[in-house]
């Protein structure tokens, strides 16, 4: 289902009176999806089977910078449920650096495995802008746009 047309559904359903968030940009790497859509928002897709490392990490983030023209965005981590983050990864995403394009982190976690490292993300990296964490993509979208206003 096209990003749009899924954002849509999500708020039709659940009767938000958000703006519906329209995808404006998208760059395709590799290993992840980066949209950007209205309302500030950045969608990061990791897909299954790989592993964000520290050059991975740089390329995520000088994607965002791309898309959002330098200004800090609202960021919405996707991670698929097999997908893994080192430690060079959470340190350069909690870093001044990795943080100079947000204004706020949702990571939408699919596993246990996920939950516990992004746990030990918060708990030990300390990130310098409002970071919380999510099990439900739309929960995550609701909580990244109620920071917008």
């Amino acid at each position: 289902m096209e990003p749009f047309l899924f954002y849509q559904q999500l708020f039709l359903e659940k009767k938000l009176y958000f703006p519906l968030v329209k995808l404006l940009d998208e760059i395709k790497l590799d290993y992840a999806k980066v949209q950007l859509f209205e309302s500030k928002l950045v969608r990061i897709e990791v897909f299954s089977n790989y592993t964000i490392a520290l050059n991975e990490s740089r390329i995520i983030n000088d994607a965002i910078g791309t898309l959002s023209n330098g200004t800090e965005c609202l960021v919405l981590m996707v991670a698929d449920e097999f997908a893994q983050f080192d430690r060079s990864a959470s340190d350069f995403s909690s870093s001044e650096e990795g943080l100079k394009y947000t204004i706020a982190d949702a990571l939408v976690v699919k596993s246990l495995s996920q939950k516990i490292l992004a746990n030990f993300y918060l708990k030990f990296n300390k990130p310098a802008k409002p970071t919380k964490i999510f099990t439900n993509e739309l929960e995550a979208v609701k909580w990244l746009l109620s920071l917008n206003n």
